[in-house]
C-alpha cells in the first residue's frame, strides 16, 4: 500500500474526479478527509470508502472562506493527526455566456475555482511544515483551462453560431 499511514485532504471529493481520487488514496491506505460542499454527495463518498474496508471522514466546507478553511484544517489534524496529501480539486462552472454571466456568478467561480485553491494550500503548508515532514500538494485543473468550450457569445435566444457537430 503506497499510501499507508498517510492522510489525504481531497476537495470537492463528494462526486466526479474528487470522488475516484478519494477512493483511490484509500484503496493505497491512506486516511481520507472527504471535503465537499454538499454534505450528502461528501457522506455517501466517505460511506462507500469505509465499506470497501478504508478509513474516510466527511468534512462540509465551504473552500472559498478562509475561516472555514483554517477550521477544515484544525478539524482534520484533530480527528487524523496530520496531513500528508492535499488535493485542490474542487471547481464550479455555470456554463453560461459572456453576455448571461453575472459579477455575483463570475465571483463565485473564481471563490470556488481559484481562491479555494489559494486558502488550502496557504492553510496546509502550514500544517505540513509544523509537523516538520513536509506533504504533496496537487492541483488539479480543467481541460477548459487550455481548452475552449463551445460556449459562442451569443443572446440565448439567438441560435448556435455553429451548424455542425465538429466546430470551428
Amino acid at each position: 500500500m503506497k499510501l499507508k499511514d498517510r492522510v489525504a485532504l481531497v476537495t470537492g471529493a463528494g462526486r466526479n474526479i474528487g470522488e475516484t481520487v478519494a477512493q483511490l488514496f484509500a484503496a493505497e491506505g491512506a486516511k481520507v478527509a472527504v471535503v465537499d460542499l454538499d454534505r450528502p454527495r461528501g457522506e455517501r463518498t466517505a460511506a462507500a470508502i469505509k465499506s470497501a474496508g478504508g478509513t474516510a471522514e466527511p468534512f462540509v466546507t465551504d473552500v472559498s472562506k478562509a475561516g472555514e478553511v483554517k477550521a477544515l484544517v484544525e478539524a482534520v489534524v484533530a480527528r487524523f493527526g496530520r496531513i500528508d496529501i492535499l488535493v485542490n480539486n474542487v471547481a464550479v462552472s455555470d456554463n453560461k455566456s459572456i453576455l448571461e454571466i453575472t459579477e455575483e456568478d463570475w465571483d463565485r467561480v473564481m471563490n470556488v475555482t481559484l481562491k479555494s485553491q489559494f486558502l488550502m494550500s496557504k492553510q496546509v503548508a502550514h500544517q505540513m511544515i509544523a509537523q516538520g515532514t513536509g506533504g504533496n500538494i496537487v492541483n488539479v485543473g480543467s481541460t477548459s483551462g487550455w481548452q475552449g468550450r463551445r460556449c459562442p457569445a451569443r443572446s440565448s435566444d439567438a441560435p448556435p453560431a455553429w451548424t455542425s457537430g465538429t466546430g470551428s
